[in-house]
């Protein structure tokens, strides 16, 4: 039987636990978030919005104003939780990408970490990486973080953002990396963030296509050792990393948590009953939660129908490409996570001779999507073991 922190609705309660741990890299304080979500009470996603949206706004304030009085460090730490507020305020509208409340918390959530990165010694990067696409030219936002700004090619994780993150929450996987001596590209490609909201691109089955000029541009770099860069799929990138690096042998090293080879094995026993037949051509017919699970994944593959997004899943795989893969991999599956299962076809599939599918019991404090709370046991395997296979330079 599920446990809930907070909620007893798994979709809210388990996009709560998702700022929570967001505690341990600074975008959440432990009292606002639990304040908040008792204000909130019996979760809708017009209160959810307003709660979330009223605390970003404050602590955004209370930043403007410890900044304008020559508080840096609170600034800073201020605008970063703000940032992970506004994230949250939209999450539970985006079956509408017209809804100006979503457009609205969504250019706050990047403002806020910007502010945040202006004040920050970190070195980051907001950065605009061309992509050629069949309708033309743009660019794909992202955010470069370095380990340091000495002028030492070290090695880099590209990061794809997930099914609902952006360049920014990104940050989460940037700590760790960063600690550790790693460069981090946060990416949001077709179908995320700015490429969906802005430039209006869905998700694309072939992500190798955006992502061999995502890793084009990150060789480019004077700070990136090109024979050190690794793929970092957490979530959707479950299946997005996996896909990229079948096509291009110029990668160190995938990690995935978890692996999601194959997207069309999902329909619909891996929703874990999500859905039925009978409604398959009409949201309406479904529960709030439930409309807006599928709503927003149909927005961001441009399906009008439950039939037409499960038509394009079934596009999402990259098994018979597999056999290509042969850089070291790390494949994690936690105990519980409700889009896990893929993980051995796609071990079995790839040829690398260094591979590893790693199933925690809940019982080490890992649980649920990519680890749930259990972040830093988290980073002790990922890590650990990305240093065995790039050793960074300040790994000891």
């Amino acid at each position: 039987m599920a446990t809930h922190t907070l909620f007893s609705n798994d979709d809210f309660d388990g996009n709560f636990d998702r700022t929570l741990y967001g505690a341990y890299y600074g975008t959440a304080d432990l009292g606002e978030a639990f304040a908040t979500g008792r204000a909130i009470g019996k979760p809708t996603a017009d209160s959810w919005h307003q709660h979330w949206r009223e605390r970003a706004d404050q602590v955004r304030a209370d930043s403007d104003t410890s900044r304008a009085g020559g508080h840096r460090v609170s600034a800073r730490d201020g605008y970063l939780r703000a940032g992970e507020y506004y994230r949250q305020s939209y999450f539970f509208l985006r079956h509408d990408p017209t809804d100006t409340r979503l457009l609205d918390a969504f250019s706050a959530h990047r403002d806020a970490f910007a502010s945040f990165a202006e004040l920050t010694d970190v070195h980051a990067q907001k950065v605009a990486v061309p992509y050629r696409h069949d309708q033309g030219e743009t660019t794909v936002h992202g955010w470069f973080f370095a380990a340091d700004d000495q002028p030492v090619r070290r090695p880099t994780l590209i990061a794809p953002c997930g099914y609902d993150s952006t360049a920014e929450s990104g940050w989460f996987t940037a700590v760790p990396a960063l600690e550790r001596g790693y460069n981090v590209l946060s990416v949001e490609g077709p179908g995320q963030g700015a490429s969906l909201y802005h430039d209006k691109l869905p998700f694309r089955a072939d992500a190798e296509v955006p992502y061999g000029q995502i890793m084009d541009w990150v060789l480019a770099r004077d700070l990136v050792d090109p024979e050190r860069v690794a793929m970092m799929g957490r979530s959707f990138a479950g299946y997005l990393g996996p896909r990229a690096v079948a096509a291009d042998n110029r990668y160190a090293a995938l990690v995935c948590d978890p692996a999601q080879p194959d997207m069309g094995t999902k329909i619909p026993g891996g929703f874990a009953g999500k859905i039925a037949a009978p409604v398959m051509n009409a949201a309406t017919h479904l529960s709030a939660d439930k409309a807006e699970f599928f709503g927003a994944r149909m927005a961001a593959h441009h399906c009008s129908t439950i039939a037409d997004y499960f038509d394009e899943l079934k596009t999402f795989t990259m098994l018979a490409t597999a056999s290509q893969i042969t850089c070291p991999t790390l494949l994690l599956e936690s105990e519980g996570d409700p889009v896990g299962g893929g993980g051995a076809a796609l071990l079995d599939a790839i040829s690398s001779t260094t591979k590893e599918l790693i199933s925690p019991p809940a019982s080490t404090g890992l649980s649920g999507h990519c680890g749930g709370l259990g972040q830093k046991v988290w980073e002790r395997i990922v890590f650990d073991w990305l240093d065995t296979i790039l050793a960074p330079a300040t790994a000891t």
